[in-house]
């Protein structure tokens, strides 16, 4: 099998430590001219990517949108999603059940919002991201995250909106299996603190789930709000 080579002025810039906003004009004029068309020049952006360990702002917009038209656009099927091209992405992008990092996590959202309904096995990866970061700290959600921290902010309920917001019918979640499946894991993962709206999400799905409350896990509350204290025998009277 011949060896994949890059071409100038790839090949120069995946040599470098930083690949610069210079740089990136320079593979928009010469590498990819006419944008990303075909499965080599995949390889050339995902070759960069890697070998360059720092990258200047604009790269992360240029790889998502390069990449995300590649697969919409020049893939089967044109225009939309099915689920050889969620196999592809996993392939491509997933190790040990992971997104490798936020900027490939950003084209897989960015695959979401461009191609509805896009596969529940491209959805269910998604959510499944949010479950790991909080079950294991892996991932590219656990960024900023404080370790240990596996509480549900109001971040991971909008993430979670976002994944699912071509779902939504009349108040109604409708989901596949998998994406049922993929909430349940989240929810499982939950340790402590829920934010307001992650109950909402699970009664839309008419997914039912045993919690004390939507805020914490291990207080019990009654509708009343009395306290405990009130059932002692003081309180008590004929």
């Amino acid at each position: 099998m011949s060896e994949f080579r890059l071409s100038f002025p790839a090949c120069v810039i995946a040599g470098k430590n930083r690949l610069s906003a210079d740089d990136l004009l320079l593979l928009r004029k010469y590498t990819f001219p006419e944008g990303i068309r075909s499965s080599e020049d995949v390889i050339v952006m995902l070759a960069l990517d890697a070998l360059c360990p720092e990258k200047c702002p604009e790269w992360r917009d240029y790889f998502v949108e390069s990449l995300a038209g590649y697969i919409l656009n020049r893939c089967h099927p044109a225009g939309s999603l099915d689920t050889m091209n969620a196999v592809w992405f996993e392939q491509v992008f997933v190790e040990d059940g992971v997104v490798r990092s936020s900027h490939e996590l950003d084209l897989l959202l960015h695959l979401i919002d461009l191609a509805p309904p896009a596969p529940a096995s491209m959805t269910a990866l998604a959510l499944d991201q949010l479950a790991i970061a909080l079950a294991e700290g892996r991932g590219p959600l656990q960024e900023g995250r404080p370790p240990e921290h596996a509480h549900l902010a109001p971040d991971d309920i909008a993430y979670v909106r976002r994944v699912l917001r071509h779902a939504c019918n009349n108040g109604r979640l409708l989901l596949d299996e998998r994406e049922r499946a993929a909430l349940l894991r989240i929810d499982a993962a939950v340790k402590g603190i829920r934010a307001a709206g992650w109950l909402d999400i699970l009664r839309e799905a008419e997914i039912t789930v045993e919690c004390a409350s939507p805020t914490a896990q291990g207080s019990t509350t009654r509708w009343l709000q009395i306290p405990d204290s009130f059932f002692t025998d003081d309180h008590l009277v004929a």
